[in-house]
């Protein structure tokens, strides 16, 4: 979520003694809307990052173009004169605290060294008029007390017309002095108070700028640390303003005064132990000259940070727009690659099924050359039975009458011994068909394995290359993302800081535009949609 850098310095400006820089309002309802839809029409490209497409040949998106650099122009043009309404302000500040120099020394006419000398002449002359004060008293046998508070300084005047029978001009010079120095002090309290009124407040409300956990951005981050110095700076210096002013009632913190160069002129020319109300209007001087410069500092950081938003922004939208392009290349090339991954991992798919089939193949012509061993085997055997069956029988007739049954049964062996030789024959030629065969399959599967294992690198290799291929694309995706949401987020300041409604707290004129949903919704959703976005 944007909101203000600093939400903290908020309070009541009418309670005392406390740190009121006063409350950081962001814009609201349809006030907000409007500086959302009036700062869109100015950048040329949507909130999702998006660039326009090169080469427009529209002159009518040329023109909507110079329109909104116009725009942009003349919103910066009134950011700057807001700039220096404020600086104007802490001017009049400065005019106001001169005034009252000139007023509390009575030295109209005196300016730089010459001011300086009149400033030390006037209350070295109260220094005096002290000192003889506290001599009357002393000759009287009073008691003497530290004049650090105003009800001192009355109680001592009051005591020296008791105590004195004429004025010798310290009644005069010291009630004069008081009287100067009641006025004066209420006039800084005033000035104060319309100091944080015209100038603190509109710096907290105006001059910051927003931050978002999300993105971290080194130009916000500089001028953040830059801003909370000078805010430290001025809780301090408006607490110890406060503080004084109201010690002066019933005793000053003399731990609240500032060393400064005329403080030390001061400690020579004057008492200020015995009397350190006279360093409180010098003091004071001190400290509200340096609210003014520390808020000058503030504005001038600001516009200075202006700028270099511009400059980021600038800077970021071309490099997000290289970048861009890059990754649409990548992409590219990466779709070329898991098509080349694919076709490779289908190639390795097929050899592998080829592979398989061959091994199929030869163990079935493992068990055909098993089947005819066999089968051979068996019939050779019953060939050499009935071959030494016939042999016993030839052998048989030689020794023996002529048998005619003898040599019918010997003739049928003779003959199925042919018959087996044939057989055999016929198996051998078919175990030698299916050995070939099976000889030729184990070609075939050593080249295949072979392909099957170049196919496997390969694919390892492609697999590699477009794994690290995507991480690599992965991190530029998300650098093109970073990319686009800084440039989001840098347009938000942009927006919010040049938006005619944020500089409607700057000037002295009332708020024209009617309130309506809530711009924070606004930047939600175009958060969002930014980091759904996917870039093409």
């Amino acid at each position: 979520m944007y909101q203000p850098m600093f939400p903290s310095l908020t309070g009541n400006t009418g309670q005392k003694g406390a740190l009121t820089l006063g409350a950081s309002k962001r814009p609201s309802g349809r006030k907000a809307n409007s500086i959302i839809r009036k700062r869109t029409k100015e950048v040329p490209y949507d909130y999702a990052g998006k660039f326009p497409k090169e080469n427009v040949e529209n002159n009518e998106v040329g023109q909507q173009s110079q329109h909104m650099t116009s725009v942009r122009a003349g919103l910066q043009r009134a950011y700057l004169d807001g700039l220096d309404f404020l600086r104007n302000k802490i001017q009049d500040s400065e005019m106001e605290v001169q005034n009252l120099q000139q007023s509390f020394y009575s030295s109209e006419e005196a300016k730089g060294d010459n001011l300086t000398q009149k400033q030390l002449d006037y209350l070295k002359q109260v220094n005096d008029k002290l000192l003889n004060a506290n001599n009357e008293l002393k000759r009287k046998n009073i008691k003497l007390e530290i004049i650090d508070s105003e009800t001192c300084l009355v109680g001592l005047i009051n005591k020296l017309r008791e105590a004195m029978e004429y004025d010798k001009g310290e009644i005069t010079m010291l009630t004069e002095f008081w009287e100067n120095l009641r006025n004066t002090v209420d006039g800084f309290r005033a000035l104060v108070e319309k100091f944080q009124n015209s100038v603190l407040n509109r710096l907290n409300q105006s001059c910051i700028s927003y931050s978002s956990d999300d993105i971290n951005l080194e130009v916000s981050n500089r001028y953040t640390l830059d801003i909370s110095d000078y805010i430290t700076e001025l809780e301090r210096e408006l607490t110890n303003t406060r503080l004084l002013l109201k010690s002066l009632d019933s005793g000053l913190h003399q731990d609240l005064f500032k060393d400064s160069e005329f403080s030390e002129k001061l400690l020579v020319a004057c008492d200020l132990k015995a009397f350190p109300i006279l360093r409180l209007i010098p003091d004071l001087e001190n400290k509200i000259s340096s609210l003014c410069d520390i808020s000058r500092k503030w504005l001038n950081r600001d516009e200075e940070y202006m700028y270099e938003v511009n400059d980021y922004i600038r800077k970021t939208r071309t490099i997000t727009k290289r970048r861009s392009d890059v990754l649409k290349n990548q992409k590219e090339k990466q779709k070329k690659i898991e098509k080349s991954v694919k076709s490779t991992q289908i190639l390795l798919q097929n050899n592998r099924e080829k592979l398989h089939t061959i091994e199929s193949e030869l163990n079935q012509l493992d068990e055909q050359i098993a089947g005819y061993e066999h089968v051979k085997k068996s019939k050779h055997d019953e060939k050499e039975q009935k071959a030494n069956m016939a042999d016993f029988l030839k052998l048989t007739l030689t020794q023996t009458k002529k048998n005619y049954s003898l040599q019918i049964k010997r003739q049928k062996l003779l003959k199925q011994v042919r018959e087996l030789e044939q057989l055999l024959i016929a198996i051998e030629r078919e175990l030698s068909d299916v050995q070939d065969k099976k000889v030729e399959r184990d070609q075939a599967k050593s080249l295949l394995t072979e392909k099957v294992e170049n196919s496997q690198k390969s694919y390892g290799a492609a697999r590699n290359e477009f794994s690290k291929y995507s991480d690599e694309l992965e991190t530029l995706e998300q650098e093109v993302n970073i990319l686009s949401g800084q440039l989001l987020q840098l347009e938000i300041i942009q927006t919010y800081k040049t938006s005619p409604e944020n500089l409607e707290q700057i000037f002295d004129r009332p708020q024209t535009v009617k309130l309506a949903p809530s711009l924070k919704e606004k930047i939600k959703n175009r958060k969002r949609k930014v980091g759904t976005q996917k870039v093409d």
